[in-house]
């Protein structure tokens, strides 16, 4: 047993290098043949193909840890559910606005099903905090994930626009705002300055 710890940690080490060198041969969309992802990870090709058989493998797998980090921002327990959902949609607009090119490429690159699985991760992290956050009446009751699930959509979708970043951000802060509680409200109100 204690001979294949090392085996692991060192497998675990280059399964996270090979990801890392893929995640920015996606992010810069380079034409890059399979076998030399190896090389950019410093492994042997053997070891590439232990861990990720495929390109379609390593961009899923790629895909699924964004889609983990992105809902990680969601899971501080020091914060309120509110505070939690706020960051998981100030988080993912960043994201988009910042990796725009990563997310078209592992669009193009990843199978219908792994993205199907990873939006209802990412939906399941939104109805979770929702829930929350009403039960704590940080919320309004008619808040649906559903609704806030498309506005992040439309924020993906509309990398076109020449004011894109700067809307993407106000688009979340009016969302944010427009989902407080009247009780929230009035608590944030009646604790301001002018309040």
């Amino acid at each position: 047993m204690i001979e294949g710890k090392p085996v692991r940690a060192d497998a675990r080490r280059n399964r996270d290098a090979i990801l890392t060198a893929a995640r920015t041969v996606f992010e810069h969309d380079e034409t890059l043949r399979f076998d030399d992802f190896a090389a950019r990870a410093g492994v042997g090709v053997a070891t590439l193909y232990r861990h990720f058989p495929t390109r379609e493998a390593l961009a899923a797998a790629v895909y699924e840890g964004e889609v983990a980090a992105l809902c990680e921002s969601s899971r501080d327990p020091g914060r309120r559910a509110v505070e939690n959902l706020a960051a998981f949609l100030r988080g993912f607009a960043e994201y988009i606005v910042e990796h725009a090119a990563l997310a078209r490429t592992l669009a193009r690159s990843v199978d219908s099903a792994t993205q199907s699985t990873g939006g209802n991760v990412l939906e399941q992290t939104v109805d979770d905090l929702v829930t929350q956050a009403i039960a704590e009446g940080d919320i309004r009751a008619d808040v649906h994930p559903g609704t806030l699930m498309l506005v992040l959509h439309g924020i993906g979708s509309g990398s076109g626009r020449p004011n894109w970043a700067a809307e993407s951000r106000n688009a979340i802060e009016l969302l944010i705002r427009g989902m407080r509680s009247m009780d929230a409200e009035r608590d944030s109100l009646a604790g301001s300055p002018t309040g």
